[in-house]
């Protein structure tokens, strides 16, 4: 294995209806995390306002763990709202988020990390979706809009696997609450020139919990947020060439 005692690795998970989940995402969490021997690392789990046991089992988990932390919302305030908090109270020199659902395999981690010499952010895709036909359309659809608004050319923007450099998030502002903050984070890190480099993940089925991403009301305020960001952001984004 690489050297990896020169850097530090926050992961957070955002949590909603996760109470069957969230524990077996934090215990590998924690076991690929110390299995890399990095300098150090924290685990930070997102709990938004869930109706169900998930701040409890959160709770019990920082309880056991002496790097796991927990962040409550007393109501729930959506998936860009979650995913802000993680990046905003990130710690360490680099931040990975992956959904608390445990449709992911965190042993991919350790690919991502071991690219951590080569790019700034290393961007997941999954290789095989395992949703329904409408999540799979309502995903292609948004993939392919982004791509002709804004020249983006990532496999699967909104995917849940990514692996940042913490300091991108001290030089921007993020302003989406809803689906669109993944766009948005990629596009701002494009402009201030991070590079970026995919890497295809393998995406689990769905076994506890309940899936809220595709809902109607999320992809209005979706569509309201690609229209304000266009307008603001259109002409820098002109200038980028995302073939680079």
């Amino acid at each position: 294995m690489s050297d990896n005692s020169n850097f530090s690795v926050t992961a957070f998970f955002p949590a909603y209806y996760d109470e069957g989940n969230i524990g077996k995402v934090v215990r590998k969490a924690v076991e690929v995390l110390e299995e890399l021997r990095l300098k150090d690392y924290e685990v930070i789990v997102i709990e938004d306002g869930s109706p169900d046991k998930t701040g409890e089992v959160a709770d019990s988990l920082a309880a056991e763990f002496e790097k796991v932390r927990v962040i409550h919302h007393e109501k729930n305030m959506g998936y860009g709202a979650t995913l802000r908090d993680g990046f905003i109270n990130a710690k360490m020199d680099y931040v990975f988020y992956s959904d608390g659902d445990n449709q992911f395999d965190l042993d991919e981690l350790k690919k991502f990390i071991a690219l951590i010499p080569f790019t700034d952010i290393v961007v997941g895709y999954r290789k095989s979706k395992q949703y329904s036909l409408w999540r799979k359309f309502t995903s292609l659809s948004y993939n392919y809009v982004l791509k002709m608004l804004f020249g983006i050319r990532y496999w699967d923007i909104d995917c849940a696997f990514k692996l940042f450099k913490t300091d991108l998030f001290k030089k921007i502002k993020i302003e989406s609450i809803d689906a669109f903050i993944d766009a948005e984070i990629m596009l701002k890190a494009k402009l201030l020139g991070y590079t970026s480099t995919e890497l295809g993940v393998k995406h689990l089925p769905r076994v506890d919990g309940i899936s809220t991403g595709a809902r109607p009301s999320v992809i209005l305020r979706t569509i309201k947020e690609i229209i304000a960001f266009k307008k603001k952001y259109g002409e820098e984004l002109k200038k980028v060439n995302f073939d680079d």
